[in-house]
């Protein structure tokens, strides 16, 4: 009767090569899973940064005393409030006394247990 040295190589060869396509599997999953939470957070910023622009745009559409007038812009002081999940805040300054307003938008909101904050700042003149 003859020997086969060579049984059990085949399961052994199966079972190594079944480990390294579960580590590879493994890691390209945690590659893909990292770059969709980067891609949530790159475009909860890009909906900050549109929405402090949209913001600007909105009081910069209207004359800057009608704004300071209906409390939509109050130098030296802020407006707050909220839409979605972004809470918003306009501050403003006079940079020269009735020339030069200083607007700044701050929107901030929650993410992954933090505070996410995206500011955009302008200089206007009166007019």
């Amino acid at each position: 009767m003859t020997i086969n040295r060579n049984q059990g190589f085949v399961l052994l060869d199966v079972v190594l090569a079944l480990f390294l396509f579960t580590l590879g599997f493994a890691a390209l999953y945690g590659l893909s899973e990292s770059a969709i939470k980067e891609a949530e957070q790159a475009l909860r910023i890009t909906e900050a940064a549109n929405k402090a622009q949209s913001i600007l745009e909105s009081l910069a559409g209207d004359s800057w005393r009608d704004n300071i007038n209906a409390g939509r812009c109050l130098p030296g002081g802020e407006v707050e409030g909220w839409e979605g999940i972004f809470r918003w805040t306009i501050d403003a300054d006079w940079e020269l006394p009735e020339e030069l307003i200083r607007v700044r938008v701050e929107i901030a909101w929650l993410e992954q247990g933090s505070v996410r904050v995206y500011c955009l700042e302008n200089l206007y003149a009166m007019q």
